[in-house]
């Protein structure tokens, strides 16, 4: 059985705590979508009743408003008695006691019904018209809020209505008061005080999910915030368990004198939970799960690591290597058990051989470290080269394309002439930084930017590489995710090559002084190739006016300018060099195994 190959604990263990963790989290999501339910539900209930409350509080203020006027108007004797003579005199014998009374008293303001009224409207703004019915006269006067009014016979719907008691409608509803002569008692017509219903829309909207409905005695309906059923049904129900049947829903009815209310909650939507509620609570069951089955698999990736961990120690001890340690994590299992005594047994069994074979092994890798020192690059190169083929064709893409990487790098070192195009340049860099990929995944992300017409500029090679490991070894932020290196080729009075990253930085005074190092070629010199050197073959080859420049970049992190101004630009049509047909026979070569090995799956 290949050891490394199965995964059968691993993968049972993983279903069975995801099957349990899933299990676990859909009952807490219905938990929780059963509770917001009964809690919506609640919620809608102390809606729909503090709905039926304002609308009877609206009902009991416009009743007690109506009260108060109609009290007023007793409490002015002047006022009083113009309305008396309004509702009983001609029109010409009212106008001519008016005019008396204002000429006997002319030092007090004459307070008629008219001024009465106005300042009613202007202290109530529920109030919308005020009607005068003179009985004797059979007379109707409507007073609106604009201060007009307008006296008229009143006709027989008008009469109709009145007798009924039925004084509202679908934008007014109206509370009738008597005006009687207070010497004779004699009943001499009556006020009708008009409020506007569209306060209850306003309630209505407010307490969306429940619906309203106001109505007289008569059965005139003065609002019906749903006109989903006829008026007359519901009226016609009367009692509150047969309304809640008919309609399926809760049912609160109220009265106020002649005026009912009924505020029912369909069972439908008293329950229902909003669409953002059960997305936010299915959202919150997913993220659970996904957490906690990538938990759960980090977890068992532990456990499956230690166990590959001592399989490959095994692997090793039987290709005969006694060295291997398998580290302990300390944490006083089996497993640390099982790799204390491996440890121990490979001591062991290591200190035995050697007291037999120690001879043996030395000559061994003498004989090794001098067919190492016979290794030359080109036999290196083709090595990696066929390394990577064979990785191709066992389907590990990744270590083809690492191999692939380092190997044009390599190649690039022994192969190349001085003097490569800017593409060539650009990329060997790509690929050199594809190798910090795989070292750096997921932590930084690489852009370079070139037009068309700059590829075929010549320049020397390797200026790029060591301005990028610049940045691996000093700039990096191994602890964020968010690093990027930025390469772009401009021109503006030479070319410009712009490496740019949001790494560490440098500060402001030691970019000073590197730049004065740079721009007098002071750096110290050393062994490895590094931006001083890159500095000094720039300068060498195109003059001292280019070079490298240092400066802060715009994210914080370090922007290095290479300056560099070709001679003449190279012969496009002559062909490609010698290296970019290598490294084209490269990638066809690389390309067709890859092909065949695919074919081979």
């Amino acid at each position: 059985m290949d050891r490394r190959g199965s995964k059968r604990l691993y993968s049972k263990l993983l279903c069975i705590y995801t099957a349990i963790l899933v299990c676990a989290i859909s009952a807490l999501v219905i938990y929780f979508y059963t509770s917001t339910k009964n809690r919506f539900l609640e919620q809608n209930l102390d809606y729909t009743e503090m709905m039926s409350e304002s609308a009877q509080s609206y009902l009991e203020d416009t009743s007690d408003i109506a009260e108060y006027i109609h009290e007023d108007l007793y409490k002015s004797a002047m006022e009083l008695k113009d309305v008396l003579h309004y509702m009983s005199d001609e029109p010409q014998d009212y106008l001519r006691y008016r005019l008396n009374v204002y000429s006997e008293n002319k030092n007090v303001e004459y307070k008629g019904i008219d001024k009465f009224l106005l300042d009613a409207f202007q202290a109530y703004s529920s109030l919308n018209h005020i009607l005068l019915y003179s009985y004797e006269r059979g007379e109707l006067t409507e007073y609106t809020r604009d201060g007009k009014s307008y006296r008229r016979s009143a006709n027989a719907a008008f009469k109709k209505r009145f007798e009924k008691n039925n004084l509202a409608g679908e934008e007014y509803f109206s509370y009738l008061k008597e005006i009687r002569n207070p010497q004779t008692m004699q009943v001499k017509g009556c006020m009708i005080l008009g409020f506007r219903s569209s306060r209850f829309e306003s309630i209505w909207q407010y307490y969306s999910r429940a619906q309203l409905m106001v109505y007289n005695d008569e059965g005139t309906v003065v609002f019906d915030s749903a006109r989903e059923y006829p008026a007359k049904d519901i009226i016609e129900a009367g009692r509150k368990e047969v309304l809640e049947k008919r309609l399926d829903a809760y049912v609160i009815q109220t009265q106020n004198g002649q005026y009912h209310t009924v505020s029912y909650l369909k069972r439908h939507d008293a329950s229902k939970v909003p669409v953002s509620a059960v997305v936010m609570i299915v959202s919150a069951g997913i993220a659970a799960a996904v957490l906690g089955g990538l938990s759960v698999r980090y977890h068992l990736q532990q456990l499956e690591k230690r166990l590959n961990r001592i399989l490959d120690g095994m692997d090793v001890v039987m290709d005969g290597n006694l060295d291997v340690r398998i580290p302990l994590d300390k944490n006083g299992d089996e497993l640390d058990v099982i790799s204390g005594c491996f440890n121990q047994m490979c001591m062991n069994l290591d200190e035995h051989i050697k007291k037999r074979y120690l001879a043996e092994i030395e000559q061994k890798n003498a004989e090794m470290e001098a067919l190492q020192s016979q290794i030359n690059p080109h036999f290196l190169y083709n090595t990696l080269e066929a390394i990577r083929m064979k990785a191709i064709c066992n389907g590990d893409r990744e270590v083809g394309k690492m191999l692939y990487s380092l190997a044009v790098t390599f190649r690039a070192q022994i192969k190349e002439a001085d003097v490569i195009t800017l593409a060539q340049e650009l990329h060997y860099c790509k690929k050199y930084m594809e190798l910090f990929e795989f070292r750096y995944q997921n932590q930084f992300r690489s852009l370079i930017e070139c037009p068309e017409e700059y590829l075929n500029v010549p320049v020397i090679k390797f200026v790029l590489q060591p301005v990028v490991e610049n940045y691996f070894i000093h700039g990096i932020r191994k602890k964020e995710q968010d690093n990027y290196i930025k390469i772009k080729v401009e021109k503006q009075d030479c070319y410009q090559i712009i490496v740019e990253d949001n790494g560490n930085g440098m500060q402001e005074t030691k970019i000073a002084a590197k730049n004065r190092e740079l721009e007098h070629d002071s750096m110290q010199k050393q062994a490895s190739i590094g931006i001083a050197n890159v500095n000094r073959r720039l300068k060498a080859v195109y003059g001292r006016a280019y070079g490298i420049r240092m400066e802060t970049g715009p994210q914080g992190g370090l922007r290095v300018i290479l300056r560099f101004q070709p001679a003449e630009q190279p012969d496009i049509s002559a062909g490609r060099s010698s290296g970019q047909q290598e490294e084209t026979d490269m990638q066809g070569s690389g390309q067709q195994e890859e092909q065949a090995s695919q074919d081979t799956v």
